[in-house]
Formats: structure tokens, C-alpha cells, sequence
């Protein structure tokens, strides 16, 4: 409850793991012009049986992990994108991400 507190009063990020099943959420208090993007443009999808939430669009990832990673957080970021192109990359407009990437001064690699 502490790391959702802070992530509010910081706009910043915090995250759920659900024991039972090991899924991690992570929840993003909009700050930035791609984090309100993800606000407007997210989608509902089913997590569980029974159990659906609003997600956020995979191009807005996409450009947040370009972030983390030009940033210096870590490779994961692009070990990450690069999961997610190949698993769907049906689902991702890679003309969006090109042009958040730009709107926010990122090489979309």
C-alpha cells in the first residue's frame, strides 16, 4: 500500500503480484505525454476468469521501455519489445510507435 502512495505523490509506478498465479500488474500514474496517451487509448481485456481491467496499448510500452532503456535502466527493456513483436506483432502499429517515440524526442530504435 506504501509503493502505491508514493507512486501517486511521485507520478511514478508500482506494482501487484497475485500469489496464486505469479501474474505481476504494474500500475503507471500518468505524468507524461505517453503515459496519457495510454490513458486515452487503453484497451479492456480479460486477466482471469471473471476478472477484466484496463490495459495499456502496446505501442505506449513500447515507447516506455525505449525510455527505460535509453535511460540506462537496463537491456531488458528490449529483450521485452523484442517478445513482444515476435509473440504479436499483429497487434502493434509500428508507424504509432515511431511517431510517439518522435513526440517525446526517442529513437524508436
Amino acid at each position: 500500500m506504501e509503493a502505491a502512495r508514493e507512486a501517486i505523490a511521485e507520478a511514478s509506478q508500482f506494482n501487484v503480484i497475485h500469489p496464486a498465479s505469479g501474474m505481476k500488474i504494474d500500475f503507471f500514474v500518468a505524468g507524461d505525454v505517453i503515459e496519457q496517451s495510454q490513458l486515452r487509448r487503453r484497451l479492456r481485456r480479460l486477466l482471469l476468469p471473471g476478472l477484466e481491467a484496463w490495459c495499456s496499448p502496446p505501442e505506449e510500452l513500447i515507447v516506455k521501455k525505449l525510455a527505460y532503456y535509453e535511460a540506462g535502466d537496463s537491456d531488458k527493456h528490449v529483450r521485452d519489445i523484442a517478445s513482444m513483436l515476435r509473440i504479436s506483432p499483429e497487434q502493434i502499429d509500428l508507424e504509432m510507435v515511431s511517431r510517439l517515440a518522435g513526440e517525446v524526442g526517442l529513437n524508436p530504435l
